[in-house]
């Protein structure tokens, strides 16, 4: 998947802040679906990819004065992402390793879903 990853940034970061982590959100179910039916790996491994560059442009934009919870979420989640794309193939063959992430991307979507709620609000 060739990906002009600087003009996906220039789109993202346009965005206000409930676009961008409903960006994220979305990122995360897609990958839930994915990986709890076992399909298209390559979409799933980008997905991951893209939702780890989502984290890396959204977090240097966020006041760490007033916003410390969000940035540290943010960085659990990329910490998350990390890991599940260095153990991918071992991930990816293990039926409970890829539920397991798929209960996780579940719970991380919900969490940015409720962000967006609040701040729309």
């Amino acid at each position: 998947m060739a990906v002009n990853w600087d003009l996906l940034k220039a789109q993202y970061l346009k965005g206000n802040r409930v676009s961008q982590l409903g960006n994220l959100a979305l990122n995360l179910m897609r990958l839930h679906l994915l990986v709890r039916q076992g399909s298209d790996d390559l979409v799933a491994q980008h997905l991951v990819r893209e939702s780890q560059f989502f984290v890396e442009w959204t977090v240097p934009t966020i006041n760490l004065e007033t916003e410390i919870s969000s940035a540290t979420e943010l960085l659990e989640l990329q910490r998350s992402l990390s890991r599940w794309k260095l153990n991918w193939a071992e991930l990816w063959a293990s039926e409970s390793e890829r539920e397991q992430v798929a209960m996780m991307a579940q719970e991380w979507c919900d969490r940015f879903q409720q962000q967006c709620d609040s701040l729309a609000s």
